[in-house]
């Protein structure tokens, strides 16, 4: 089958043998995947990945294990973390829920972590890591669902409290997913609407109405909004937004962190323990209440930028290594 293998500093369209579902897996035809900021820095070295690259794809579930038969023939999304699941040896997953999913220490992940991912003909996944996509649901916007499952994961962390005054700061892709998650929590339970701040109005101007967030631009955030918020979301990756994300918390506040940033050996932990704040990281989410936004009309299309096909992978990954480019998709495969 034809995939986009990455080895080194190199990646290439190659032709590969077709992946072989282990007992419990299901057989994927990958209809789109889409190009992570993750996936960029995979094929700059991150994680020292050689394989198939990408995580983010809706796809056709062509074989199933027993007992999951309801899910041939379905459009499917899937959560990337595949655990060992064996919960005599492995205490992480003897933990269950969300620990068991994000952390087995000897996971493997979709594209990321000693697993064939996503820019591919095909894939594999056990049959619990699959989610049909609800009808009405387009194939471009229910490829959104693995990083809006991300954008999920502060609500299941329980990291918003009532009558919190949140900021998300970062206008990519995975800002913007989070204000559309964090503005219709708060607005579901009456709280003040969450602030983004971004350096790029035309992209906060793609944020949906309700997602009933106000926005505000980055530069010009400090002295007025400092120590302002009680809970600071840094969807930046980068050092410059992590220290604006910690002017902007209250001292004992909260921040979250949802990018990684390589802040280097000279990172001055002082201020974040001067005000005592609580840092958290925030990875994977669950898929459920994501499918259920979707499902509810949010469209998050707008953030398209490109389509390629699959034989055009290298382009696409060079689009979407441009500077204001948000989502590139991968078209692997037409719609059942």
């Amino acid at each position: 089958m034809e995939a986009f293998v990455i080895n080194g500093d190199s990646a290439s369209l190659q032709t590969i043998p077709m992946p072989q579902p282990a007992e419990q897996d299901c057989l994927v035809r990958v209809l789109i995947a889409g190009i992570c900021n993750t996936d960029l820095e995979i094929m700059k070295g991150y994680m020292g990945f050689a394989g198939v690259v990408g995580h983010e794809f809706v796809g056709v579930c062509e074989t199933a294990p027993a007992g999951s038969e309801h899910l041939l023939g379905k459009r499917v999304v899937g959560e990337i973390n595949v655990m060992c699941g064996n919960v005599s040896t492995c205490s992480t997953c003897a933990c269950g829920a969300d620990r068991a999913r994000n952390h087995c220490p000897t996971r493997t992940v979709l594209g990321i972590l000693a697993k064939n991912g996503t820019y591919a003909r095909f894939l594999t996944l056990p049959a619990k890591n699959l989610y049909v996509v609800p009808e009405g649901v387009s194939t471009e916007n229910a490829a959104f669902a693995e990083p809006l499952a991300a954008a999920c994961r502060i609500v299941e962390q329980d990291l918003v409290k009532a009558g919190d005054r949140v900021a998300i700061v970062g206008d990519g892709k995975l800002g913007l997913l989070i204000a559309e998650v964090l503005g219709r929590f708060v607005a579901d339970r009456g709280g003040t609407r969450p602030t983004i701040f971004g350096r790029h109005p035309e992209k906060m101007a793609l944020l949906s109405a309700a997602a009933a967030t106000d926005q505000a631009q980055a530069e010009s955030a400090l002295p007025a909004c400092a120590a302002q918020f009680d809970v600071v979301v840094d969807a930046t990756g980068s050092p410059q937004g992590l220290d604006l994300s910690r002017q902007l918390c209250r001292p004992m506040g909260t921040l979250v962190l949802k990018s990684t940033c390589a802040a280097g050996a000279d990172f001055n932990t002082a201020p974040f323990v001067i005000d005592e704040l609580c840092v958290i990281g925030s990875r994977c989410g669950p898929f459920e209440p994501a499918l259920k936004l979707l499902a509810a009309g949010l469209d998050l299309t707008p953030l398209i930028t490109a389509t390629y096909p699959l034989d055009a992978a290298a382009d696409a990954v060079a689009k979407a290594r441009t500077k204001g480019t948000m989502k590139v998709q991968l078209r692997v495969s037409d719609d059942p």
